[in-house]
């Protein structure tokens, strides 16, 4: 596996996301559009893609929030190759981009729906927090926060 930072005009970035807004449109329905303007690749301070070879795997991102945190965004890994540690190395990259970045907190959300997700983001130190303000609403999300330390 090789991790890439990549443009935001990536094309292998963009089938990444569209999979991942449909996965979200499949769990929550529309209430997953009113992330279109939060998402945008041109918002976010790095991107980075996942290969095997020239395939690409899964993706992730990070914006800042203010002056001390940054919002890991856009967690996803092609059904395929989920439970190789992929989500796990891109998670740690973006971590490690935000800490040399000035940051010192990452925080993020999820679906409430997706159990896996929860589990992932426990085992790498995340901890769970209250709704923080995404569009979906408390109802639809979970929040975690995590010192980069």
């Amino acid at each position: 596996m090789e991790l890439r930072f990549v443009s935001p005009s990536s094309k292998d970035y963009a089938m990444l996301a569209k999979k991942l807004d449909d996965y979200y449109i499949s769990l929550v329905g529309d209430v997953h559009l009113r992330y279109a303007k939060m998402n945008d690749p041109r918002n976010m301070a790095c991107i980075v893609v996942a290969y095997e070879g020239n395939t690409p795997m899964g993706c992730g991102c990070w914006k800042a929030v203010d002056d001390t945190t940054a919002e890991v965004k856009r967690i996803y890994v092609e059904p395929q190759y989920r439970r190789k540690g992929i989500a796990s190395a891109i998670i740690e990259l973006l971590e490690n981009h935000i800490l040399a970045s000035g940051y010192t907190q990452a925080l993020l959300e999820t679906a409430r729906t997706t159990g896996d997700s929860k589990a992932l983001y426990l085992s790498l130190g995340y901890k769970e927090i209250p709704y923080y303000g995404s569009p979906a609403g408390a109802e639809n999300c979970r929040c975690f926060l995590k010192e980069v330390l």
